[in-house]
């Protein structure tokens, strides 16, 4: 039996995209190092009362860039699609815990997560939100005491993912901090 702590919520679907079953999805999760395509089986768990469901992804691609259009097997109509829409998508933990799959993870999937200092260990809050509007992304973090703070976040910043306990560890920047 699937478990839901085997898997990782990473968005939802949207609406039907077409006639030909295609269906838009908002996800935290860039499929392109993972998809590999028609010749891949990448399976993604949709949510069905409460139960995750297996579903073949058939193709996938991006529109808009923030958007991507899935097609899932046995899935071949507007009408068929258009039953997933709103349903919460789950993939396999394993694959965002193996040798990079780290960088699977679209920044907006770590809303949520606890931040830590890397260098100190140190629990420094929750992050509550990413604000990518500006030429740095930020994090907004609701620290331990209730505070907000700002930080800078990229590549080279982040130390390490923890996606079993929802934890980002940081390389924060000297000083930043005491502000």
């Amino acid at each position: 039996m699937l478990r839901k702590t085997d898997f990782e919520l990473i968005g939802a679907l949207g609406r039907a995209h077409g006639i030909q079953g295609e269906v838009s999805a908002k996800l935290s999760v860039d499929l392109s190092g993972l998809w590999g395509g028609a010749d891949t089986s990448l399976f993604l768990m949709l949510e069905e009362r409460g139960l995750l469901i297996p579903y073949r992804v058939l193709s996938w691609r991006t529109k808009a860039g923030d958007i991507d259009l899935l097609r899932f097997s046995d899935i071949d109509t507007k009408e068929q699609a258009e039953q997933l829409s709103g349903r919460a998508v789950w993939l396999d933990k394993d694959y965002l815990t193996e040798e990079g799959g780290g960088d699977l993870l679209e920044l907006s999937h770590f809303v949520g997560y606890e931040l830590y200092d890397a260098t100190t260990g140190q629990l420094i809050g929750r992050i509550t939100d990413i604000d990518d509007t500006t030429l740095n992304t930020l994090l907004r973090v609701e620290t331990t005491t209730s505070h907000e703070r700002v930080l800078p976040i990229a590549d080279e910043l982040i130390a390490s993912v923890d996606t079993q306990l929802h934890r980002l560890s940081l390389l924060i920047p000297e000083g930043l901090l005491d502000l």
